[in-house]
């Protein structure tokens, strides 16, 4: 084969070139067969032409600021015995019947759709052709099944809201890969229980564990589905439980002060007999901008001891100083801060025992229960509420990642990573409305190796821009 048409990537080997001609930003090359004998394969006579065909076919291979298009000469051939008079027109490999693109341009605009970022206006730009088209490309070879359940699968919710029925998506992941097993229309029974019946009981089976939030719909699929399994709750809702807790009581502080900042004003404005605007006061400045230093875990934050000259207090301050300024503010702040690190500091320090985890967690609930705060009573509570599915997450299972395989413990992190792509994708398309269009397109830019409908073994070629005939 000669180069230009393994630039082109054709899959025939007895095509020539016999024409170029670029025309503005057209590239237009015309195809066609060497004229050979042929035969009739029915009959066996020599068969004659009947005329050539000229087909247009879209050719974007070459992803080029030009639209390439291919001329195809196709010849009409007739038997030429009486009794037979077989008739067929030429084919070629690299273009289906009726198909207006290149088998190979199709698969590279479904390859493009891997990528999140691109949307189908996007791509249909990139290979000059139409929405709709690459819409269509896309919908024709993509068509995913469901993966086989594994002995660890993550289940969480991501909100859609596509229409009434399809509101909170929910999303089953494969612990072990990272790869998304399926998604669900909805978290509502009337989607989810008939879906997981309809998995062979023997499949269902295999799953040891089930790792989740504390939703408890979702821990009840442990005792409805999958027999076998421990319900596991992730150490990062719990964590993220306590942390909501405070920030809510850090909000109701800032609303007091705005509060207070208010009728101080008003009384001002009433005094004076005009309106009086004041700056934002020092409590709510604080508590705006520095509550992270109160949310934040400990070991992630990076204090600072050189000062800078703060906006607000046109001082030099470092982070020490306005930690120490939340404090004055409300002691108890100090104190929320404490506790919620105490559970953080366990939560790592038994990251690989689970027997170890439930003595000091059991001590944990005990002096929680002690406590002179409202939240971390109710935290208590949660704690013995969902003791036995926190403990279990501090089982260690095999990962895959990155082409290695390591112990890991049970979470739901990689299916929180994998929700925010469905909700970049749905942000992305400006609202979709075809569910299993949207399905389709979050499982295949997701799955490590996903399987096209038709397609099994199909590498595309790299073009660039710089390629010239």
């Amino acid at each position: 084969m000669n180069s230009i048409t393994d630039l082109l990537d054709l899959e025939d080997t007895n095509i020539i070139i016999s024409d170029i001609q670029i025309q503005g930003q057209t590239k237009t090359i015309t195809l066609e067969t060497p004229p050979t004998a042929h035969f009739c394969p029915s009959c066996g006579y020599r068969m004659h032409s009947r005329g050539v065909n000229r087909r247009t076919i879209n050719h974007p291979i070459l992803q080029d600021n030009y639209s390439l298009i291919l001329i195809l000469k196709q010849r009409r051939w007739r038997c030429t015995n009486p009794q037979c008079l077989y008739d067929i027109s030429e084919t070629f490999k690299f273009v289906n019947k009726q198909r207006r693109t290149t088998n190979a341009s199709d698969m590279l605009i479904v390859e493009a759709y891997r990528n999140l970022l691109e949307t189908s206006a996007s791509i249909a730009k990139r290979f000059h052709v139409s929405d709709s088209h690459a819409h269509e490309v896309f919908d024709r070879y993509v068509k995913l099944d469901r993966l086989p359940l594994t002995d660890a699968i993550s289940v969480d919710e991501v909100h859609l809201d596509m229409d009434d029925d399809c509101r909170y998506a929910l999303v089953i992941q494969d612990f072990h890969t990272g790869d998304p097993i399926d998604l669900l229309r909805s978290r509502r029974t009337n989607v989810t229980e008939p879906y997981f019946v309809s998995i062979p009981p023997d499949e269902r089976n295999h799953v040891k564990y089930l790792i989740s939030d504390m939703y408890n719909p979702y821990i009840s699929y442990v005792e409805k589905y999958f027999p076998n399994a421990v319900p596991v709750v992730d150490s990062f809702h719990v964590i993220q439980w306590i942390t909501r807790s405070i920030d809510n009581y850090i909000r109701q502080l800032i609303k007091k002060f705005r509060q207070r900042d208010r009728e101080y004003q008003e009384r001002l404005s009433y005094e004076q007999q005009r309106p009086v605007s004041l700056p934002l006061s020092d409590e709510v400045y604080l508590l705006q901008k520095y509550r992270w230093l109160i949310l934040a875990n400990q070991s992630n934050i990076r204090y600072h001891s050189d000062p800078r000259m703060d906006s607000h207090f046109r001082v030099l301050m470092n982070t020490y100083d306005y930690e120490d300024a939340l404090f004055r503010i409300d002691p108890n702040l100090r104190d929320y801060r404490d506790l919620k690190e105490k559970y953080i500091q366990f939560n790592s320090r038994n990251s690989v025992n689970p027997l170890q985890a439930k003595t000091e967690f059991e001590e944990l609930i005990r002096e929680f229960k002690k406590s002179q705060f409202e939240i971390f009573r109710d935290f208590a509570s949660l704690l013995e509420k969902f003791e036995d599915p926190i403990i279990n997450s501090f089982i260690m299972v095999e990962k895959i990642g990155n082409g290695k395989i390591y112990n890991a413990r049970l979470s739901n992190g990689p299916i929180e990573s994998i929700n925010r792509k469905v909700k970049d994708l749905k942000r992305l398309g400006h609202g979709f409305r075809n569910f299993e269009h949207f399905r389709n397109r979050f499982l295949y830019a997701t799955r490590s190796s996903p399987v096209l409908n038709g397609v099994t073994d199909y590498n595309p070629v790299t073009y660039y821009e710089d390629d010239e005939f």
